[in-house]
């Protein structure tokens, strides 16, 4: 999904502040949990309590964004399907494979994996067997690929590094 610019082609309600959303390029429908981005920013507080606002949301700017029939001071309140893809990316499940590539696009050993999450070494072997990790692994897994000064900043070798002769 990275890369260009986001377009949402469909987008629905599917519950309590939870949309159902599929993005130009992508076959697969997302099922976006916007309950966060409600409770933590007060543009979005109309959209708190009143599922029948929630779901009359439209697409709008040729899929640019989403919108409710709720007026602001810059017109209708909306999100932009960038925002939206990124709720998508962080909200997919992390399986054992991805946690695989993780490691091994770091180029981390078990070991280092787990010093850098602060668990065992075999709470990494185990997260290399599982149809979904915990959310605040595959959080950490996400931000540390993301962010190279973050990498370098808690990262420790497994073996130690000698002065260049």
């Amino acid at each position: 999904m990275a890369g260009e610019l986001a377009k949402v082609t469909s987008v629905r309600p599917a519950g309590d502040h939870v949309l159902c959303t599929r993005f130009e390029g992508d076959a697969h429908e997302y099922r976006l949990d916007l309950t966060g981005l409600i409770a933590r920013s007060k543009h979005f507080a109309p959209l708190q309590d009143d599922a029948n606002v929630v779901a009359r949301l439209e697409i709008v700017e040729g899929g640019l964004g989403v919108a409710w029939p709720v007026e602001t001071k810059w017109g209708h309140l909306d999100v932009s399907a960038e925002t939206l893809r990124r709720i998508a990316e962080e909200q997919r499940p992390v399986t054992g494979a991805d946690f695989a590539k993780w490691r091994e696009a770091l180029g981390l050993s078990l070991t280092e994996a787990a010093a850098l999450l602060g668990v065992s070494r075999r709470t990494i072997m185990g997260y290399l067997k599982k149809d979904r990790l915990p959310a605040m692994v595959a959080i950490a897994c996400r931000a540390l690929a993301r962010d190279n000064h973050l990498l370098a900043a808690h990262f420790t070798p497994a073996r130690r590094i000698r002065p260049a002769a």
